[in-house]
């Protein structure tokens, strides 16, 4: 765990219970801050992973209630907030973290994990001994049987990433994003919810003034610029990085760090440069070529202690490479997609939440007659789910992984492993719905899912490899509220998306460098496997996984043949197979 902590290290050790951290230092760069950090009675011990934003108010508030302080770290405020309201502490904490608390008088140990999920936290309970951590690796360190989950290994396969809590090992779990849990020997877990995202059902109860939604927002951006380290900003280019290094830029000076590919149909780095120019920030900006990127491709997939099918996670350790070169800390734009609305496939809810009146024979017939037209594999693929029963199942079928990564069709995973993700999707889906807006439903299931175990994974394993640390205001618990609360027409519309967000950047930033088609940070993959990536493909068709019998290796074959041949785009889902193989057989559980 050297990366993610490079900085100091500490062990407690005592009959029964062993604590050890490493430390990445941003507050109190002094060895006063080490941990695991105890109380002076030492009945209370903790350990703890990321950042407490309101620190400073929580402190003041202790200060009152007669503790006082021996450091200047935020970990130093959740050690003295728990001896001060228990559980109730993590309530209280607006950042991101993973957080161990030893409760010797109690003979207890605690769990927690941020509102969000923004910081990692696994666990191993057998009912008579507890291990985790903040990696998955740490925890198979442990000299046990350990054996993949294939149960979630399908899983994997259909959504692109691990469900918490399961993980892709047996035995071991994931911490739900906003809930903590309380060990002990005497008993099973007591778990509870410390931060609970509103029910779909009740969003768009709040209309607020373009200046209140700006003045939330530039206070959680302006919380997160604390730090006796250097401090960037990752700057894409888009609406949320953009609006973010905006409201940076009225409180102080940063630089930001974009990353470019040298192919123009996917590089979007002139345009960061032009915001960056327009908003009197200095730029650093890096294009790089193939020949870079697929040299980090070992890098990346030994990045992930977990499987996780997102190919962006290349140009994300680059841009985390990039900024480390000069900063510890870069902030981030993270969560604008899934709050305010972000993604296509929300207004094509949104459509076909209208075109699913017309009876389902009739549009079954068009997806037919439209389906013997020669067309790309996207545009196929989104005529198909017009075919949907309603706008659940459609909405089961839309989205980065379970539009692309198509396992059971294709006839390459194994029956057994495939299929489920569309139906836990639809069920989640009409579990909000009605009477929650059928948008509104599809973003529940993001924030709850996608953005925890997709998203946040990705920045978190790609940044910590470098020890860079990332903080996203816009997944401060007032934002993440305040997204909820925003009628619909706020934020998502057939013809537009994260409606409110853009009106707000159109203060900082003129109409010609807000109006413009979401790119993503997504390299050319497709085009790669075609290429350098193109023998690495060939060996899966004698893999660890179709040795296993998880994947069939002449569905396998005929799919690289496919590919590599340009006959069709499996880019996705080899992407996928690439990762769980190699994740597999670095760990030995192939």
């Amino acid at each position: 765990m050297v990366s993610r902590g490079p900085d100091d290290a500490g062990i407690h050790i005592e009959p029964g219970v062993g604590l050890a951290h490493r430390r990445l230092s941003i507050i109190d760069l002094t060895p006063a801050g080490r941990m695991p950090m105890a109380d002076e009675e030492e009945t209370t011990f903790l350990v703890f992973n990321g950042e407490v934003y309101n620190f400073a108010e929580l402190r003041s508030e202790l200060e009152t209630l007669g503790h006082r302080f021996r450091t200047r770290t935020d970990s130093e405020v959740v050690l003295r907030g728990y001896r001060e309201w228990g559980v109730e502490v993590f309530n209280r904490l607006d950042g991101m973290f993973a957080i161990g608390i030893w409760d010797r008088r109690r003979q207890e140990m605690i769990l927690a994990r941020d509102a969000a999920g923004e910081k990692p936290l696994f666990y191993a309970w057998d009912r008579r001994r507890l291990i985790f951590g903040s990696t998955l690796d740490s925890i198979l360190a442990w000299k046990e049987p350990w054996s993949v989950d294939e149960e979630a290994v399908g899983d994997y396969l259909g959504f692109g990433f691990v469900r918490a809590p399961r993980t892709a090992v047996s035995g071991v779990r994931k911490m739900l994003p906003g809930t903590y849990a309380v060990f002990s020997t005497r008993a099973e877990p007591r778990v509870g919810t410390h931060f609970a995202m509103l029910d779909p059902a009740r969003a768009g109860e709040q209309a607020l003034s373009l200046d209140e939604v700006e003045d939330r927002v530039r206070t959680a951006v302006h919380s997160r610029l604390v730090a006796d380290v250097p401090l960037g900003a990752f700057l894409s280019g888009g609406v949320d990085s953009s609006l973010v290094c905006a409201l940076i830029a009225k409180a102080r000076e940063v630089r930001t760090y974009t990353i470019g590919f040298d192919d123009p149909r996917y590089d979007e780095s002139r345009h960061a440069r032009a915001v960056a120019e327009h908003l009197g920030l200095e730029s650093v900006t890096r294009v790089i070529s193939e020949a870079e990127v697929l040299a980090e491709v070992p890098e990346v997939l030994r990045a992930f202690d977990e499987p996780m099918a997102d190919y962006s996670a290349l140009p994300t350790l680059a841009v985390s490479r990039l900024a480390r070169s000069e900063v510890t800390v870069a902030v981030t734009g993270d969560g604008a997609d899934e709050l305010f609305g972000g993604y296509r496939y929300y207004s094509a809810v949104r459509g076909f939440a209208a075109y699913a009146r017309v009876p389902a024979p009739l549009r079954r017939a068009v997806a037919a007659a439209a389906g013997r037209v020669a067309m790309s594999d996207r545009v196929d693929r989104a005529l198909q789910r017009t075919r949907c029963a309603d706008v659940a199942e459609f909405f089961a079928n839309s989205g980065f992984f379970r539009g692309a990564v198509a396992g059971g069709s294709l006839g390459v995973v194994r029956p057994d492993l495939v299929g489920r993700a569309p139906g836990i999707v639809a069920s989640f889906h009409r579990g909000s719905s009605p009477p929650a807006d059928p948008v509104a439903a599809g973003m529940a299931w993001d924030v709850a899912n996608t953005l925890p175990e997709a998203w946040l994974c990705k920045v978190d394993r790609c940044s910590m490899a470098v020890s860079l640390e990332t903080r996203a205001p816009l997944l401060s618990k007032d934002v993440i509220h305040l997204a909820q609360r925003l009628p619909m027409r706020d934020k998502v519309r057939i013809d537009q998306r994260k409606v409110v967000l853009r009106r707000l950047l159109k203060r900082y930033l003129p109409e010609e460098l807000v109006d413009r088609p979401k790119q993503g940070f997504t390299p050319p993959m497709a085009r790669w496997m075609r290429g350098e990536l193109a023998p690495r493909l060939e060996k899966l068709r004698s893999s660890a996984l179709a040795e296993r019998g998880l994947v069939s290796a002449a569905g396998l074959g005929s799919l690289v043949t496919e590919h590599v041949d340009g006959r069709a785009d499996h880019a996705q889902l080899l992407w996928s197979v690439l990762a769980l193989d190699t994740w597999m057989t670095d760990r030995g559980l192939a």
